[in-house]
């Protein structure tokens, strides 16, 4: 069975190479995702010029693409979000969004966009710290036909969020100018910036600006920076504190004076443990089968330090609490404690919408671990926040040809599985998609040349 995967990524990369006003550079996009693709570890420019058999060319035009060539990152990623939006299913289905932030570890010291972050692989007991880049990026979340398939997610938005630093030997003026500049520039503006691009990006596709969009972050973004700038027709689902202190919701009309709030409420935690509202159940496909969720529902609630006199929607999930094997680690042991913005979307879009968020964690590996996102060799400050978008748009234009082509499954094109795998995989991995297109690129293109772009 043939997949014709290299056709359809090519006709895809075309559309990703209008993004550049000139058209010279425009075959050079196609040389340059196609090698970055099939190239050898480590990923880096070098290795995408040697996939395509030209060591002995002039290398400076793909150095320059990066960082010289003027084009914007939202326009070489505007093609994959249309491409996603017409698989995302029609109205009245919601729009599945998740935004999540990522470092990217550096060793050069004088690389622009470069500090010292939290390490998140750090031990609870010791925070460590590690020199890198943070990028965040932005994704909609694709599910395949069917009832057992999981989700996608496919990056539209892959953003250079750099913290801002004083000049070496700055003044305490000008110290103090930094520090309230970065309260401008954090994650949790860029986060809301972003949501609001993507929220315009959808409502120019056709008939999006009747899609509700539901936007799955974790616990970093529950705040009063991100969450009082959210759009219109948007609805976000956070992860919140279990001890958050929360308000019962204050009818307008029966506001008086300063009075915004209600009563007291209990915390999340103590939600949990209030017995005497009910337990509700859904099917959800989730760790690779269905399972059956338990989950509690209050609303009429106010945050008052998140979302001020907003009403929102409480949603606590039991810990599943199950193992993989007999005898395996006990998994899922810890509760799930979600704010909804929205006290009219169904509950069940709101459990899917977060569960489909760890897909972009998923996402994150791939891209670092084997797309080799931060690998390149690059020093000039466009190429330094560009070169890791090219990939990540290029790896997300991979998957949508894979949903379109093989309906994300893995079919008789690929390899045959190893013999210890004895359960075969619910969808092909990126590992698989790179090396069936490799396979077909050297059909394809005799003697790893490319094709003249138009």
């Amino acid at each position: 069975m043939k997949a014709h995967l290299l056709p359809a990524l090519l006709a895809l990369l075309l559309r990703l190479a209008q993004a550049f006003p000139d058209p010279r550079p425009r075959r050079k996009v196609l040389d340059l995702a196609l090698g970055w693709l099939c190239g050898q570890n480590p990923k880096t420019v070098t290795s995408a010029l040697d996939w395509l058999d030209q060591r002995q060319e002039d290398w400076s035009a793909a150095y320059r693409l990066l960082s010289q060539d003027q084009w914007e990152r939202s326009a070489f990623f505007a093609p994959v979000l249309a491409e996603a939006f017409t698989l995302s299913g029609d109205a009245p289905t919601p729009i599945y969004a998740a935004q999540d932030d990522t470092l990217v570890r550096k060793s050069g010291r004088k690389l622009p966009g470069t500090s010292y972050a939290r390490d998140p692989l750090s031990p609870p007991f010791q925070v460590n710290l590690v020199w890198g880049q943070r990028f965040l990026q932005t994704a909609l979340l694709v599910k395949p036909t069917g009832l057992a398939r999981p989700w996608r997610a496919i990056p539209v938005a892959f953003r250079h969020t750099p913290p801002v630093k004083p000049p070496p030997r700055a003044t305490p003026e000008v110290r103090a100018a930094v520090k309230e500049t970065r309260k401008q520039q954090n994650l949790s503006v860029a986060g809301a910036e972003e949501l609001q691009r993507l929220r315009d990006a959808l409502d120019q596709q056709p008939g999006g600006s009747e899609r509700l969009l539901i936007d799955a972050v974790d616990g970093g973004y529950a705040n009063r920076t991100f969450l009082r700038r959210l759009p219109a027709r948007t609805v976000v689902v956070a992860r919140l504190r279990k001890n958050a202190k929360l308000r019962a919701y204050l009818p307008p009309d029966q506001r008086h004076g300063a009075r915004k709030y209600g009563p007291d409420q209990p915390t999340p935690e103590e939600f949990l443990r209030d017995e005497t509202i009910p337990w509700q159940t859904l099917s959800v496909f989730v760790a690779g089968q269905l399972r059956t969720l338990q989950y509690k529902v209050i609303d009429g609630l106010c945050w008052p330090r998140g979302t001020q006199d907003r009403p929102l929607r409480l949603i606590l999930i039991k810990a599943a609490g199950y193992r993989l094997r007999k005898g395996s680690k006990l998994l899922y042991r810890q509760p799930a404690f979600l704010l909804a913005t929205s006290t009219t979307v169904e509950v069940a879009h709101l459990i899917e919408a977060y569960l489909g968020r760890w897909e972009v964690e998923v996402s994150f590996r791939d891209e670092k671990t084997i797309l080799g996102v931060g690998q390149a060799q690059v020093r000039a400050p466009q190429a330094v926040a560009r070169a890791p978008a090219f990939l990540v748009a290029i790896d997300a234009a991979l998957l949508l040809v894979s949903l379109r082509v093989l309906d994300d499954q893995r079919t008789e094109a690929f390899e045959p599985l190893p013999a210890w795998r004895r359960e075969p995989p619910l969808r092909p991995s990126l590992r698989d998609l790179i090396t069936l297109l490799r396979k077909e690129a050297d059909d394809y293109l005799p003697h790893g040349r490319l094709p003249l772009a138009a």
